[in-house]
């Protein structure tokens, strides 16, 4: 996670594994939805280290440092006293309850801001289900370098042109200009992959 001005919204690999096992094909995102609800009670850090195993049955779409950073910081170190595991069980065994009686795919995103709240917000809109992870920042603000920031999210954002936009290598395209604070368009950014932790 970048050095962050008090907000942050991505994906990064977690939540776009998460998007593709809840999507695709309707008999695709429904028998995930089953199979989920059958592990959704085993430890979280375990699951997301099984989809880092290639043998473990389950899409292998995380790296074996993926898991050891939602392990050591998103269940551990960034939010404590927070109760995120079971927010995030109880938050997304909802969604997919919701998600399987509407028979809608699901997708995810996190939303980080300089507020003292864990919660999992859940949006049933007429084509998916839409789970946001809203967040506290991590105490550790420092974590990812924006220098090693270089694979494409799938989300643009439009915004005042400040100076943290000057510090991630994004191409960044002007829709309204002005000499001080031009609107700007860019594509938002992720580690491509975490270190083992």
């Amino acid at each position: 996670m970048p050095s962050m001005p008090g907000y942050f919204v991505g994906k990064g690999y977690q939540f776009l594994m998460l998007d593709r096992q809840f999507g695709g094909r309707e008999d695709e995102y429904m028998a995930a939805y089953e199979a989920a609800l059958g592990r959704i009670d085993q430890p979280l850090g375990e699951l997301a280290a099984e989809h880092a195993e290639s043998g473990s049955g389950l899409r292998a779409e995380l790296k074996s440092g993926d898991a050891s950073h939602f392990r050591k910081h998103w269940l551990g170190d960034w939010w404590p006293g927070k109760r995120v595991e079971e927010v995030l069980r109880a938050g997304y065994r909802e969604a997919i309850r919701r998600a399987q009686e509407a028979r809608k795919p699901i997708e995810s995103l996190w939303v980080c801001a300089k507020e003292d709240r864990f919660q999992v917000y859940i949006c049933e809109g007429p084509r998916q289900i839409t789970v946001l992870v809203f967040t506290p920042p991590p105490k550790e603000n420092e974590h990812q370098p924006v220098e090693s920031l270089s694979e494409d999210e799938p989300i643009l954002v439009v915004k005042v042109h400040d100076d943290d936009d000057r510090k991630v290598k994004a191409d960044v395209n002007v829709l309204v200009p002005d000499d001080k604070a031009p609107i700007i368009v860019h594509r938002l950014k992720y580690r491509p992959d975490q270190p083992n932790e």
